[in-house]
């Protein structure tokens, strides 16, 4: 890493420097004084558990859902309802396959940026 006094001063480098240093060192002051309210933390552990039991509550709907249906529908002796356009095994698989062609495209553009 270069220091301060490897470019002259005023150079567009050690400028860019000068100021992603102030920019960090802001940022860490504004995060200290956030992490220093008590009644703040407080409010955000509230505002993380109220949004985490959301998540949970929603995927164990969606993990019991194909299991309810099946029970409720054999009980009744009624045909299962159809499955809602757009949710399904399907849909997951597609998901990965975005989400690897994604990687590859982000690997490539990393490769790129490493040569030159």
């Amino acid at each position: 890493m270069a220091s301060e006094n490897d470019e002259t001063p005023g150079s567009s480098g050690a400028d860019f420097d000068k100021l992603a240093r102030r920019y960090l060192d802001l940022w860490q002051g504004q995060l200290a004084g956030l992490a220093a309210d008590q009644a703040l933390t407080e409010q955000i552990a509230r505002l993380f558990a109220a949004a985490n039991a959301q998540v949970a509550s929603a995927m164990q709907a969606v993990q019991g859902a194909p299991h309810a249906a099946k029970s409720s529908s054999s009980e009744a002796g009624t045909a299962p309802a159809a499955a809602a356009p757009g949710h399904g095994p399907d849909d997951l698989g597609e998901l990965r396959k975005r989400v690897e062609t994604l990687e590859a495209r982000l690997a490539d553009l990393e490769g790129k940026l490493t040569r030159s």
